[in-house]
């Protein structure tokens, strides 16, 4: 529920006494949102998009006491959430207004959420330092044309490398069959993730000598123990500094195993 409640504060809609979500694709997520609330409400597909929406008023009662009504673009603000439930709810928003980015060739990934109210963002971002040690938690002002030619103001919360990959575990990681999520979103989070710890698995050159030479621990390992070369000889062959090789060996464990004394 934390999640759903998340998701409809980022794209979910009240007017009159109807809830609706519209999403252009992903309808699994709204077949999973249904039999998580229990509904047998259909989802149409329209020209352009799936929509679910429900006529329930205790439902549309209950969600318009938490925040969620039909000026909430600019004026929400997120509702007390129990701690526990404080990642699926985030994960909810995140799903419906949030992004990543993978940038391959400036070593980078970013991620963050874009929403009408800056209240809201700030409020996400109290959550978050509740659970994570982030660097930079800025909400910016970001002005932008919308499709039907408006000009528009939103806020924007924008992390970068090792915060973006901190936030994405605390989203998406340990999830269990249960949980609700975006699974487009979460095959994204799976190539970011797998992606940013490769880069943070060394620097350049390390990406470069594991590239070519496969990995590196069971390189060094040959060239150290089977080759019997020291560390400069090591460097020498491929082509780096020495203190390079020194650091390679403390960071994959690699190392010359002292002889054992002779009892004699």
């Amino acid at each position: 529920m934390a999640y759903i409640l998340g998701f409809t504060f980022a794209d979910g809609n009240v007017y009159n006494r109807t809830l609706a979500w519209d999403l252009k694709e992903d309808k699994e997520l709204l077949l999973k949102i249904n039999r998580a609330m229990d509904s047998t409400y259909p989802i149409k597909r329209g020209r352009a998009s799936y929509r679910l929406r429900m006529h329930n008023p205790v439902i549309i009662h209950d969600i318009q006491k938490l925040g969620v009504n039909p000026n909430k673009t600019r004026n929400c603000r997120s509702p007390k959430i129990s701690k526990p439930f404080q990642r699926h709810f985030i994960r909810g928003v995140f799903d419906g207004d949030g992004w990543i980015y993978m940038r391959k060739k400036r070593n980078e990934i970013s991620t963050g959420f874009s929403n009408g109210s800056r209240s809201f963002l700030e409020d996400i971002v109290g959550m978050l330092n509740e659970f994570l040690n982030l660097t930079t938690n800025h909400v910016r002002e970001r002005r932008k044309i919308t499709r039907s030619g408006k000009k528009a103001l939103v806020y924007q919360l924008d992390y970068y490398c090792t915060n973006a990959l901190k936030i994405l575990k605390f989203m998406y990681g340990d999830l269990i069959p249960q949980d609700l999520f975006m699974e487009r979103k979460y095959k994204k989070y799976l190539e970011v993730k797998e992606f940013y710890e490769y880069i943070l698995s060394g620097g350049r050159k390390y990406r470069e000598v594991q590239k070519k030479y496969g990995d590196m621990k069971d390189l060094l390992y040959k060239l150290l123990i089977e080759e019997w070369l020291d560390g400069v000889q090591i460097a020498k062959k491929l082509g780096v500094h020495s203190s390079s090789i020194y650091r390679w060996l403390a960071k994959t464990g690699v190392r010359v195993q002292s002889p054992k004394k002779s009892d004699g």
